[in-house]
């Protein structure tokens, strides 16, 4: 019955004052005191958040706390005055202290024998709480600090701090709801005590522990969620989640559809999908999403459990690789050995018809065409060859800088538009298969030449050493790979050209690893793709 009273006076666009005061009575006549204040904290929350939607924008801060106590004088739920402000939004820093003269705290003092003599009541705290964190946008909490009493005006200082540092205010706690002394203290009560303990509950797993409020405030964040994002929970507790989602998936709504869910009850479980850590670095997490009820069972916030599976999915993606290239691989065997020796025949046949014709006459040059794409599939079955059935490297000692500048000589006569730059020191010799590296490098330089051409002016081939490895990158400042391509340039037979097999960097790769090494596709500095071929080269190496 008490309940329904609570649920008639919410309504907009103030809880009623009567009603408050004869609801507060006969609470605690029947209730414990924190249930009851609990009750009449969700209460004076509403209020608040309804006062402070009325409040001009306009001023200073200050001035909008001093407009908004004017608004609940008016309301009738007692006269504020401001003591003292001290905030910096930008940091989420925001500590209050004010007085109250409170004729809802006298008259109930007057009535009630059931009341303490220095307590106020939750409506007081919800109410003076939610009107902060309207103004300012911060997850704040309020509690009283000392009354005088059971006067004619109950006279009560209060201070208002962040949320997330509830546990250093003085004087009774009503916990606000979406708080952790909320969730665990209501946890605790279905079952049978009075708190849980949050060591026990929250810190002692290895999943990110975080719990939301409605509005999709921080109101928690675990050692574990410090650990995956590097946030620690001064710097996210009482900001929105959002600060950890890539702003692609803000810009589609992920976070609106599963508030949405949530707030109809349901849960979001184990959705795959991306978060950003502090350093801008994204993971891909499975995410699970339950919705948190207060006692009347209204969804007062959620709990996030996410679980870094970036690590597991790279595994799972390389095994994948592997078949794949072990399939190609074995097709690419079979094929090459029915094609290469018809294409011989086919060849020799096509030039000893071109020998019946003139030099200058038109028929020759249709066998001249017909010769050169000849020679493009061999050139593919070769590929093919090399990418099937790769030989180990034998390792020589070789000058980088002489092995890229035999390659970029020719290289550079081809492509008299676009500047080629050298950048490897004299000095740098380690040992390598000649061929294999050669012919990662040329594949390299030609696709970054191939793609700056008409839309850039400059490629660089730049080495040295980086620990126990050499870096050997190939940058462009042409158009650049969009990040969702980057992955499928590796794959064999993948190609954007008109004319070109698809293999040539899936061989640079497979070239790299026959030595130990890799290679990896990023943003050059000059604002088109970066190709980084690393090696392990002994210390020794100079």
């Amino acid at each position: 019955m008490l309940i329904e009273r609570a649920h008639a006076i919410e309504g907009p666009p103030l809880p009623d004052r009567d009603a408050l005061l004869a609801l507060e009575s006969a609470l605690r006549r029947c209730c414990d005191l924190e249930h009851a204040d609990r009750v009449l904290f969700d209460l004076g929350a509403r209020a608040g958040r309804t006062l402070a939607s009325n409040v001009s924008r306009e001023g200073s801060l200050r001035e909008r706390v001093q407009r908004a106590f004017l608004a609940v004088r008016a309301a009738g739920y007692g006269t504020v005055q401001l003591v003292d402000l001290d905030a910096d939004l930008s940091s989420g820093h925001c500590h209050l202290h004010g007085e109250i003269e409170d004729d809802l705290e006298a008259t109930l003092g007057r009535c009630s024998s059931h009341r303490p003599p220095h307590a106020a009541s939750g409506f007081t705290s919800g109410l003076l709480g939610a009107l902060a964190s309207a103004l300012t946008g911060l997850d704040l909490a309020c509690s009283p600090i000392g009354c005088s009493g059971c006067t004619s005006l109950r006279q009560c200082l209060f201070e208002i701090r962040p949320s997330h540092r509830f546990g250093e205010l003085t004087g009774p706690r009503h916990a606000p709801p979406g708080s952790p002394r909320f969730f665990l203290g209501a946890v605790g009560f279905s079952l049978g005590g009075s708190e849980v303990s949050l060591d026990d509950m929250l810190e002692s797993t290895d999943s990110a522990v975080i719990l939301i409020g409605t509005d999709d405030i921080v109101r928690y964040w675990n050692r574990a969620a410090e650990r995956m994002f590097q946030f620690a929970p001064e710097e996210v507790v009482g900001r929105r989640i959002g600060r950890i989602v890539p702003a692609d998936l803000l810009a589609s709504g992920e976070l609106d559809e599963m508030r949405a869910r949530l707030d109809r009850g349901e849960p979001v479980t184990q959705v795959l999908t991306r978060r950003v850590r502090k350093d801008g670095v994204e993971r891909w997490c499975h995410v699970t999403r339950t919705p948190l009820h207060d006692a009347h069972g209204r969804v007062v916030g959620s709990t996030a459990i996410l679980r870094d599976v970036t690590d597991q999915r790279r595994t799972e993606a390389e095994l994948a690789r592997s078949r794949a290239l072990a399939a190609v691989g074995e097709m690419s065997a079979k094929l090459a050995h029915e094609v290469k020796n018809p294409l011989a025949g086919i060849y020799a046949a096509v030039q000893v018809l071109a020998r019946d014709f003139a030099p200058g006459d038109p028929r020759r040059a249709i066998f001249d065409e017909i010769g050169a794409e000849v020679r493009r599939v061999d050139q593919t079955v070769i590929d093919l060859l090399r990418f099937s059935r790769p030989v180990p490297p034998r390792l020589r000692p070789t000058s980088l800088r002489a092995l890229a500048r035999d390659i970029l000589e020719p290289l550079r006569r081809a492509y008299p538009s676009v500047e080629l730059v050298l950048d490897v020191p004299e000095d740098l010799v380690m040992p390598l298969d000649e061929r294999m590296i050669g012919q990662a490098l040329e594949n390299l330089v030609s696709n970054a030449l191939q793609a700056v051409e008409g839309r850039g002016t400059r490629v660089a081939v730049v080495a040295g050493r980086e620990g126990d490895e050499i870096a050997i990158e190939v940058r462009d400042d042409g158009p650049g790979i969009p990040p969702a391509r980057r992955d499928e340039v590796f794959e064999p037979f993948y190609t954007t050209k008109t004319r070109g097999t698809g293999l040539g960097l899936p061989i640079a790769r497979k070239n790299a690893e026959a030595h130990g090494g890799s290679l990896a596709l990023d943003d050059a500095p000059e604002g088109g793709a970066r190709f980084t071929l690393r090696l392990p080269a002994p210390l020794s190496a100079s």
